[in-house]
């Protein structure tokens, strides 16, 4: 601690390539300690060494220095948020410099004036002087107003045939929206839908041989089932049940469901025959599941509600649920708990607990859970779909923002 560098506040990365340090009180050169430890000495002197954790190395002499207690101490009280001196109280009673000595005395002792008691003559004059400019009728009161009636002919005095009348009359039409930069946009030509692939939905069957799929147009053609280990595919119906918007497979039967605007038709594949017919009670269904038993069934529609059927209870919903503001997009079940959501435009996603009982004589339990909230509505549209993880409590949504979110 004798030798003191005096090269200032300086990099000591300037001295990198020297082999001193610095300089001393008499102008000295500091060399540098010789450090000739390799990794090997130096894991053994943290081994052996019991000093080893409080030896720090002074950038201004190089040389290695062991702190003392008391600088340990202070810096365990800095690194905790503490004051570095262990007897400075931070709470001490705040002194008042300027209110704590009462004086006795005013610091001035000027008696007051005598315009504080009488009063001020500037205002006399200006008064006198309304009064003389009222007298000689200068200034007038003002008049009271007229009470008129709050209602009144807006066309009493309007000639429809004058050009001010057809202004006033003109409505002006709604903007439009601003062009953006969807026009400019050039996709791949593998991105392009072609005539030979208008298709709207793909589902499977739950033995994975079998797949549906649904086209956009409203011919007989527009549900086909497909098989893959024999390559070929066939179309179940010879003529157009209506708009056909979503198809679905039964997870244990062979029954295959055909949801269309306003009804669900459950078709036996085995018989070739249709076996039930369910009355959705809305205006245009949108999306349709199964619960894993397969003795239920949800579908969403365009007029924000969503029925529960019981295909053992009747061909009407069971329950009828209106918990969103705008059209439903999709709706999933859950394949190992009782849940299942459905996604709106307005944003939202809605989890519900929906419990089956093997007793047949007790119905469904139907109770809302939460309401999840995190996709922005973009061009009047919000969440797009919904599905479950296939063995953990979450939910996966994608909204017409562009993202992909999951909720535990």
């Amino acid at each position: 601690q004798d030798i003191r560098n005096t090269v200032g506040n300086i990099p000591m990365e300037w001295y990198e390539d020297f082999p001193h340090v610095g300089y001393d009180l008499q102008g000295k050169r500091i060399y540098k300690p010789i450090r000739n430890k390799d990794e090997l000495d130096k894991f053994l002197e943290k081994m052996e060494n019991p000093d080893y954790w409080r030896t720090v190395q002074d950038k201004m002499t190089g040389a290695d220095i062991k702190l003392t207690d008391e600088q340990v101490e202070l810096v365990h009280r800095l690194q905790r948020g503490q004051f570095g001196d262990v007897h400075f109280d931070p709470y001490e009673p705040a002194v008042d410099f300027f209110s704590r000595e009462v004086m006795v005395h005013p610091v001035t002792n000027r008696p007051a004036d005598k315009r504080s008691f009488i009063p001020s003559l500037v205002e006399k004059e200006k008064v006198s002087k309304l009064v003389h400019a009222i007298k000689m009728g200068w200034i007038k009161p003002r008049k009271p107003k007229e009470d008129t009636p709050s209602y009144y002919d807006l066309w009493a005095h309007e000639d429809p045939n004058s050009i001010l009348g057809r202004h006033k009359m003109h409505v002006p039409a709604p903007k439009m929206r601003l062009p953006g930069h969807e026009e400019s946009y050039n996709p791949p030509p593998e991105y392009l839908p072609s005539e030979e692939e208008p298709v709207k939905q793909v589902t499977w069957h739950g033995k994975g041989d079998y797949f549906a799929s649904v086209l956009a147009d409203n011919s007989s053609m527009q549900v086909l089932i497909h098989q893959t280990s024999k390559r070929w595919s066939q179309n179940p119906f010879r003529k157009s049940k209506g708009l056909v918007q979503c198809v679905l497979f039964h997870p244990v039967r062979p029954y295959f469901f055909v949801a269309t605007q306003r009804y669900v038709r459950v078709y036996n594949l085995l018989k070739q025959e249709l076996t039930k017919k369910l009355m959705t009670n809305c205006k245009w269904v949108s999306s349709m599941a199964i619960h894993p038993g397969g003795d239920n069934v949800i579908c969403g529609s365009y007029d924000s509600k969503l029925a529960w059927f019981d295909l053992d209870l009747s061909t009407r919903p069971y329950q009828l649920l209106r918990h969103h503001k705008k059209a439903l997009r999709s709706v999933a079940f859950h394949k190992r708990y009782p849940l299942f959501a459905s996604a709106s435009d307005d944003g939202s996603v809605i989890v519900c607990h929906g419990m089956v009982y093997n007793d047949l004589l007790q119905n469904p339990l139907l109770v809302p859970v939460k309401v999840l909230k995190g996709h922005a509505p973009t061009w009047d549209l919000g969440v797009l779909d919904v599905i479950f993880h296939p063995t953990q409590p979450w939910v996966f949504s994608s909204g017409a923002d562009g993202t992909v979110r999951l909720f535990t």
